[in-house]
């Protein structure tokens, strides 16, 4: 699960990238090709910033998901424990009927 869940994020990760790759790229150009581009500029610069956010929170994303992955495997291990806990216990009873019962 954690494979899937991975490569999904990277694959999403990747697109992101790339779009905001070649919006910067458009952006950047279309600067080029004006002659007071400041504010064309000044808009790549923004998209730059964003596409470092965008990259900063796929970073989190995937890290919250690792902790909830993890926390989901430990969960998975505590019900074992507690189910085998409850096989005991029945046993524990059926045992103490039987002593109770020649008593």
């Amino acid at each position: 699960m954690q494979g899937r869940s991975s490569t999904a994020v990277e694959e999403a990760r990747a697109g992101i990238r790339e779009r905001a790759q070649a919006t910067v790229g458009e952006a950047g150009a279309l600067a080029q090709e004006t002659s007071g581009g400041s504010e064309v500029r000044d808009m790549v610069m923004r998209a730059a910033r964003q596409t470092a956010g965008l990259d900063a929170f796929i970073r989190d994303t995937q890290q919250s998901l690792a902790a909830s992955q993890a926390a989901a495997v430990r969960l998975a291990a505590r019900v074992d424990g507690a189910s085998e806990q409850w096989k005991s216990l029945s046993k524990t009873i059926d045992i103490v009927r039987v002593a109770c019962a020649d008593l």
